[in-house]
């Protein structure tokens, strides 16, 4: 039967076979988009971060992320992220490569507040200093 096929039916059957495959394509790129919050597993993340003194330009910084985050009850989901990044620094701070890595925990205490607190370390590869900080966010969403 193929052998009877116009060109001009080939190509009509090529274009639906396109036309039906794009909006395919589309629905799975969007679906990372449409995942719920909630959503528990591994996820890449990548986060860039600047800092100003008195209007200057001080230090920037860009990490890369791998984590993953699992719901542990009906409310709460944990945390946890580690990746490498680069530390871009003025004056007589040198620019340095940096490991970075966090932990923490996420909480719907009420119908209208959340609750993040996490804790943050970083170790920097020519300076040898290791920081450590925390947060702690509690939101009262309207």
């Amino acid at each position: 039967m193929s052998e009877l096929l116009t060109s001009a039916e080939k190509s009509a059957r090529k274009f639906r076979g396109t036309i039906m495959f794009k909006p395919a394509i589309a629905a799975v790129a969007a679906t990372p988009f449409l995942a719920s919050a909630a959503f528990a597993g591994p996820y890449v993340e990548s986060k860039t971060t600047t800092a100003l003194s008195d209007g200057n330009y001080k230090s920037a910084q860009t990490e890369l992320r791998i984590g993953y985050e699992d719901k542990v009850a009906k409310n709460v989901a944990v945390f946890g992220e580690i990746g490498p990044g680069y530390e871009w620094n003025t004056g007589s701070t040198r620019n340095e490569y940096v490991t970075v890595g966090e932990v923490g925990v996420k909480a719907k205490v009420s119908k209208n507040v959340g609750v993040n607190a996490k804790v943050t370390g970083e170790y920097g590869g020519l300076s040898k200093v290791f920081d450590m900080g925390g947060e702690l966010k509690v939101r009262y969403s309207f």
